[in-house]
């Protein structure tokens, strides 16, 4: 079984950062918080997530960010059977960008849950 990630520590890390109202604060934050390398792998992360997103594919994304497939893939699954952190994050960024998933991509990432819900279902009747 998976250890339980949250807790009253990672609860009161998240406070904290949600209690950053500029982007100034919360790179400072980071910043402290972080290692350069640590800081530098969840930038990369993240945009994984937003090609991922955009329909990119894997080779194009490895080109770009330097990511490895490992990485693509983790973060792809994450996209698929996760908590919706990623989606959360890139809707809301969307919105302030005011931009749009293409109807293509929009279709595969429903397609992409739904499947992801049925491994589920038949998982927790197994």
């Amino acid at each position: 079984m998976a250890e339980k990630i949250e807790n009253h520590l990672t609860e009161q890390l998240c406070e904290a950062m949600a209690s950053l109202k500029s982007k100034t604060l919360i790179a400072n934050f980071l910043e402290d918080v972080c290692t350069i390398s640590e800081y530098r792998a969840l930038a990369q992360r993240f945009e994984v997530a937003r090609l991922l997103d955009e329909g990119v594919k894997y080779e194009d994304i490895v080109e770009r960010t330097g990511a490895s497939t490992a990485t693509i893939s983790r973060v792809k699954r994450c996209l698929v059977y996760g908590k919706d952190g990623y989606e959360a994050a890139l809707t809301n960024l969307k919105k302030k960008r005011h931009q749009t998933r293409s109807p293509k991509v929009l279709r595969k990432a429903q397609f992409e849950k739904e499947r992801a819900e049925r491994k589920r279902a038949v998982r927790e009747n197994e």
